[in-house]
């Protein structure tokens, strides 16, 4: 599974996913090359395989968050965009909008309004729109127009901040990005459409807040009733740092630590979280990876070497033709497998479910999804029996649209649940903090399904991410932990602090969002010094940072 972007503008805060086959870095132990801006390596620095001892000598940060003063000011205006001198204006044609007009933008067009504001502080941005479907991008700063890197689109050389995500409708509806912080004095704001057309009627200004301290204080039990202990204190460490610390994470090829050991060679640390995805053992995923006998032990190892575990699962669907994460690249039916007239069809037998498939009390394509489930649940049971808790991501990204596990929410939900039932009723397995990251309210699976909440954002400006993380605690009555369960750049530990945003983790995609072909160091998303000031912050938790888990 690769990340895939698509003709869209570089203020696109959510890059594509897509299934495809990966360059094979599993005989890549040490990277054997590096760029020219890359800090030398000592000589004397040493790789952490996958059967090393954690070193004992822990480093030393040698960065700390810098300070912001935020001055809270009332203040409140309004811009009506009819009178921007970029755009041409409509007084007809729609109706509900305010002042004596608005403005039309198309695909990857834009329009800048200078605000000019009494206080360095949060504000929420909000924006009336009427579209089909369409997001739009905001973005403070410069308003240069500039060529992007593959040359297929324009975009800005401003910082986004955000994107608004409008409906479908025939009438101005107010969209608001909460939490953006502008500096004292004058500001430009630019908004710019994503996808789509936007009808805009206007802007409001209001001075705002970020994250809450009360977000921070969660609950340090599991959801799953059977939680084993080294579970039970992986889950309360979570709660403890909380709101005051952070945690690396780092994707990994299957079966190896290549792009973790990338890391360390520029920053002398390695992630504290190792990220994969278990989807390579379900029957029809064709990768090289492809059950790759590595990567369970590996996983394993790295427990065993203080570190902390994580799985996602971007599940191939089960069928033998046109087999695709992607909804648009297969042909699989989630609602044919979808079965509510059976509650007991998750925690039964296969010679039981065998007999409900001949007499069509299930559909093959349930069947199908079963056996995929119980081959993943076979992994994750041999990780319990060397007592490794998983941080479990299955079927991310759902609200977005883009994979068939999230066509209709409605299958989404019912197969989600399923997935619980079966791990935590059939198997048995008490090893799993569930992680839901399905992008959207409307997919959220309920309090009791969920431990921790993720969000996913790839950008090419450095944010801290906290307007999504707002809207990530918005999800839940119970509050739960929120983590960056994928990032396309490492974030900016002083936009962290500022912002107040302590995701519980990061995680940064692998493949080349991090090492380049031979498996060495690509400082294409992050530069050597972002990662330098990231790794070596007192605010991010590395390996040599986390506790014994057996004494915690």
């Amino acid at each position: 599974m690769k990340k895939r972007t698509f003709a869209l503008p570089a203020a696109a805060l959510m890059l594509f996913s897509a299934c495809a086959k990966e360059i094979d870095y599993s005989q890549v132990t040490v990277p054997p090359q590096y760029t020219e801006d890359a800090p030398d390596p000592d000589g004397d620095k040493e790789i952490m395989q996958e059967t090393s001892i954690l070193p004992e000598n822990r480093a030393v940060d040698t960065y700390s968050p810098t300070s912001y003063i935020i001055s809270p000011e009332e203040f409140e205006e309004t811009y009506q965009l009819e009178f921007n001198d970029d755009s041409q204006t409509y007084t007809s044609g729609l109706s509900g909008f305010n002042g004596t007009g608005f403005i039309c933008l198309g695909d990857k067009e834009y329009t800048t309004v200078k605000v000019t504001v009494p206080s360095s502080q949060y504000y929420d941005i909000t924006v009336r729109v009427c579209s089909n479907r369409t997001k739009v991008a905001v973005m403070t700063g410069g308003e240069r127009e500039i060529q992007s890197r593959d040359g297929e689109y324009m975009t800005l050389d401003g910082t986004v901040c955000g994107a608004v995500y409008a409906g479908e409708g025939n009438e101005f509806e107010p969209y608001t990005l909460r939490g953006v912080y502008l500096g004292k004095g004058e500001n430009n704001i630019t908004l710019q459409v994503i996808s789509g057309t936007a009808y805009l009627d206007e802007i409001t200004v209001k001075n705002g807040g970020t994250v809450q301290k009360l977000a921070y204080e969660i609950s340090n039990s599991c959801v799953i009733p059977n939680a084993s202990d080294s579970t039970k204190t992986v889950k309360r460490y979570l709660a403890d740092v909380y709101g005051n610390r952070v945690i690396t994470g780092q994707f990994v090829s299957s079966g190896t630590n290549t792009e973790i050991n990338a890391v360390y060679m520029s920053t002398g640390r390695y992630s504290a979280l190792r990220c994969a995805d278990i989807g390579i053992f379900t029957e029809y995923y064709d990768g090289y990876d492809k059950n790759d006998e590595n990567e369970i032990s590996t996983a394993i190892n790295w427990w065993r070497n203080g570190g902390l575990v994580s799985y996602s699962w971007y599940w191939q669907s089960p069928q033998e033709d046109n087999s695709s994460c992607y909804a648009e690249l297969t042909d699989f039916d989630i609602k044919k497998a979808v079965n509510s007239r059976d509650n007991d069809v998750a925690v039964l037998s296969p010679a039981s479910l065998e007999a409900y498939l001949q007499t069509g009390r299930i559909s093959r394509e349930c069947m199908a999804l079963i056996n995929d489930i119980d081959l993943v649940a076979q992994k994750l049971r041999q990780l319990e029996a060397e007592g490794v808790p998983v941080l479990f991501r299955p079927l991310p990204e759902a609200g977005n649209g883009w994979y068939w596990w999230g066509s209709d929410k409605e299958s989404y939900l019912w197969l989600y649940d399923f997935i619980f039932r079966r791990f935590t009723e059939y198997h048995d397995l008490s090893n799993i903090i569930w992680i839901w990251d399905g992008e959207s309210y409307d997919y959220y699976p309920g309090d009791d399904r969920v431990d921790i909440v993720g969000m996913d954002i790839y950008t090419n400006h450095d944010i801290s991410g906290n307007s999504r993380m707002m809207d990530a605690v918005g999800y839940t009555i119970k509050s739960k932990g929120t983590a960056l369960t994928e990032c396309g750049r490492v974030p900016d530990p002083d936009l962290i602090a500022r912002d107040n945003a302590y995701w519980l983790w990061f995680a940064l995609w692998k493949g080349d969002y991090i090492i380049n072909e031979n498996g060495g160091i690509d400082y294409s998303h992050s530069s050597a010094d972002a990662l330098d000031r990231a790794y070596n912050n007192e605010l991010f938790i590395t390996l040599d940072e986390l506790p014994d888990f057996a004494r915690y």
